[in-house]
């Protein structure tokens, strides 16, 4: 039998994060399925059975991230692993965006899957337990992939750089991995609705169909899954979404070489190194 984990699983009533929350509970695993819908909620849970239970929690606000981190330790008993997967997408060109659908993105996004990795990694620390977050990201994280999603794509660097920064501030037993699909066929084009924002029916309909042809959910939900398991730091699904990796590193190569090749004085100002000099320049605390 595969190896069962409890589980914590933010956006978990529909999507990828539905199909996260059944692998785990096909593994004999628990799931605490996190989300703001409240209707969502209750037909996941009943679709998934008894080991999957329903958190209503907007992972936006603060006292709702904390409240469930609580709820989570106290239902599971044991957390293993928190998939941080709860997000929006609001495509329209950047010159056309509005700040409240930068709030709303950057909100869930970014500032909700942070607090949600905090929770979780200082209730770990606190208990003496181990646990590993995993970050959805998207291909999206490592460079251009299409136009339109240019809000979508800030955050999903974001989340990048904010895991990467924490799994090195982490102790070795609170783990990080970030998840990064490109196209997966869910509802998630459908965010504007489920934030209560105007639809566009037209853009919403192509948005749909465009959604359909990409992987489906499960197997998506099973790369993200089994690679948390594994312990893996980034975890892919489509080949694909390696272009717009490559681009972004041949330029960066390109820069490096052309304005600040090897071989200069960059050695003089690599920050971790002068703060070893620094700390060992200060005098110890009395």
């Amino acid at each position: 039998m595969a190896q069962s984990k409890n589980a914590v699983v933010t956006g978990g009533a529909s999507g990828m994060g539905l199909e996260m929350a059944r692998h785990i509970v096909e593994r004999g695993g628990k799931a605490l399925i996190v989300d703001m819908d409240r209707d969502a909620l209750k037909l996941a849970a009943s679709e998934l059975g008894e080991n999957a239970l329903p958190v209503e929690t907007d992972v936006s606000q603060e006292s709702d991230v904390e409240a469930m981190a609580d709820q989570a330790f106290e239902q599971l008993g044991r957390v293993d692993l928190v998939f941080a997967n709860a997000g929006l997408q609001f495509d329209a060109p950047l010159i056309e965006a509005t700040p409240q659908e930068f709030d709303l993105q950057y909100g869930t996004n970014v500032k909700g899957s942070w607090m949600t990795a905090r929770a979780f990694a200082r209730r770990w620390i606190d208990r003496g337990e181990q646990g590993r977050i995993c970050f959805t990201g998207s291909e999206h994280s490592f460079g251009f992939q299409h136009d339109g999603a240019g809000l979508y794509t800030g955050t999903k660097h974001a989340v990048l750089g904010l895991a990467d920064v924490m799994r090195r501030e982490m102790p070795e037993s609170v783990g990080i991995s970030v998840f990064c699909p490109g196209l997966v066929n869910t509802g998630f084009y459908a965010s504007r609705e489920k934030a209560g924002l105007e639809e566009d029916s037209e853009a919403l309909r192509k948005g749909e169909k465009l959604m359909a042809r990409g992987m489906p959910a499960s197997k998506a939900a099973g790369v993200a899954v089994e690679g948390a398991i594994m312990g893996e730091w980034l975890i892919m699904t489509h080949a694909v979404a390696r272009e717009g990796a490559k681009e972004r590193w041949d330029e960066i190569e390109d820069a490096f070489k052309r304005q600040a090749p090897p071989g200069s004085d960059d050695a003089n100002y690599k920050v971790t190194e002068l703060k070893k000099q620094i700390g060992s320049e200060d005098p110890p605390p009395r």
